[in-house]
């Protein structure tokens, strides 16, 4: 009869430490509400799936990007490859010692035929400016020109690109 009884206390107790919980999530979530909002741009649209950049550039041949999402959570729409790569590079020379490291490989980075990064468009095929006297080659398949801005831009500036992801078009 004792083990009923012990039992019947802690259903009561548990019951009432429960309903504290729930109380104290429902106080929480009233009073966040600009929070809420600030998380609701990372939801997945329905036409959407995310993957972040740092997964490797194989995943993403052959789609079509949607947005760039940054570890702040800002998301800046790019339905181009193109404007993917210029948005990350803009966002990288936010930080002024970035933007001098990117300076600084101007006329460095080369592919087969063309310079990567330059001062000027100039033999470009298809240049994207940056900003003044900053330049990138954009002409490249998908996987090949993220391999570009990750590993031959990216990684050489020492900027941390592992929080951003992209969302594709989901097909």
């Amino acid at each position: 009869m004792d083990a009923i009884l012990e039992l019947q206390i802690l259903r009561e107790a548990l019951i009432q430490e429960i309903d504290e919980k729930i109380e104290q999530m429902i106080k929480k979530l009233q009073n966040m509400p600009q929070e809420l909002g600030a998380n609701e741009h990372m939801l997945t649209r329905s036409f959407e799936s995310i993957y972040p950049l740092n997964v490797g550039t194989g995943i993403y041949k052959g789609k079509r990007p949607t947005a760039i999402i940054f570890a702040d959570c800002r998301r800046i729409e790019s339905p181009t490859w193109k404007r993917v790569m210029e948005e990350i590079l803009k966002d990288c020379c936010k930080n002024p010692e970035n933007r001098q490291a990117l300076m600084n490989l101007r006329g460095k980075v080369l592919g087969r035929n063309r310079v990567l990064v330059d001062s000027e468009p100039g033999k470009m095929r298809s240049p994207v400016k940056i900003e003044e006297a900053l330049y990138v080659e954009t002409h490249y398949d998908t996987e090949t020109l993220l391999k570009i801005l990750t590993n031959r831009i990216l990684d050489k500036v020492g900027y941390n690109y592992s929080g951003i992801k992209i969302a594709v078009r989901a097909e």
